[in-house]
């Protein structure tokens, strides 16, 4: 189907919130970064901008919608080397015939404005197989493998506790029975407290950490599906989650420990979650992905030991300067080299 056939009107959040909000609640796929108020969140936060647009058909209806965020890692002339586009949820089109060339008209406007000034745009799926999507193929994305695990929580709550690996339940108990204390809100200073945790972790490992702002600007904009958590010891923070809860799924979102010897604070905090998710009648506890299969990767294992599904839904990447990408990559790469000899 070509998209010269049918006429769109583009549009952003901001021109009709309301329309926005109603197809996202509406499609199966829809999840909460696709919603108005998670693009303006994203707008609020340093180094990250709301790309997202929307295609409305004649009669004023949304056929599709794509919400990529622009993240500039860094500020300055090295920006080239660091910036990239991020769907943090697959693209949605109605299942009108219309609404595949509705979405190709999106991706190829997309491409067209990002494709000067970033290294790629990646989509990384919430529900759908995207090595499948036969419009981003066309668009010339490329599929990449990576895992994730979802628990299903329409099981019992003793059901979930006992799937979880018996060294796991062993860890979880010890850790509340020595004293670990865990504390739930979004006040801004929960946020602090759990940020310092996530922001000390992401270090460790040579990732980039987002700024404080940005889960401010989603509390701000979507009040309780912010939801944060601290584990604290003898007085002392020792681990805090960042986490959304939306629509059906409760999406792990950020999270880290200071690795306090003989305490698992963090896998607390995740059977914390996994049972308020369950009690408030969610039926997925998402955790935001297990890596590359081809790669070894720790977190794995970890979210493994509580025996949620392990699928492979995959990543899709469009990149726009291969040169540009093997330089950034080769600069990265030494970075976590050198770090990891000192």
């Amino acid at each position: 189907m070509k998209t010269s056939e049918h006429r769109f009107q583009i549009i952003r959040p901001g021109d009709a919130p309301g329309a926005w909000d109603a197809f996202v609640d509406a499609h199966p796929l829809g999840s909460v970064f696709h919603s108005a108020g998670m693009c303006r969140a994203f707008d609020q936060a340093r180094r990250y901008r709301s790309l997202a647009i929307a295609a409305q058909d004649a009669a004023g209806k949304i056929q599709a919608l794509i919400a990529p965020v622009r993240v500039d890692a860094v500020s300055g002339f090295t920006r080239a080397l660091t910036s990239r586009a991020v769907m943090f949820a697959e693209p949605l089109c109605s299942a009108e015939p219309v609404g595949a060339a509705a979405a190709e008209r999106l991706l190829s406007r997309h491409d067209a404005t990002v494709g000067t000034s970033t290294l790629f745009t990646e989509v990384r799926s919430l529900q759908a197989a995207v090595g499948d999507c036969p419009t981003l193929a066309a668009a010339g994305y490329q599929p990449r493998p990576f895992l994730n695990y979802v628990i299903d929580l329409s099981l019992s709550k003793q059901q979930l506790w006992r799937n979880i690996g018996k060294p796991m339940r062993g860890s979880i108990r010890s850790s509340l029975k020595r004293g670990v204390k865990i504390e739930v809100g979004n006040s801004l200073e929960l946020q602090r407290r759990a940020y310092a945790q996530i922001r000390q972790s992401l270090r460790r490992a040579m990732v980039p950490c987002p700024s404080s702002g940005l889960f401010a600007a989603v509390q701000q904009e979507l009040g309780t599906v912010l939801q944060v958590r601290v584990a604290s010891y003898q007085g002392r923070d020792v681990a805090g989650t960042i986490s959304l809860a939306w629509g059906d799924r409760y999406f792990a979102w950020y999270g880290g420990t200071s690795r306090p010897r003989s305490l698992h604070p963090f896998a607390c905090l995740v059977w914390d979650e996994i049972q308020w998710a369950h009690d408030h009648g969610f039926r997925h506890y998402d955790f935001g992905g297990a890596g590359d299969p081809n790669r070894s990767y720790g977190p794995r294992e970890f979210k493994s030991r509580f025996h949620g599904e392990l699928i492979e839904i995959g990543r899709c990447r469009k990149v726009y300067s291969p040169r540009l990408l093997a330089i950034a990559e080769r600069g990265y790469r030494s970075l976590k080299t050198i770090a990891g000899s000192t």
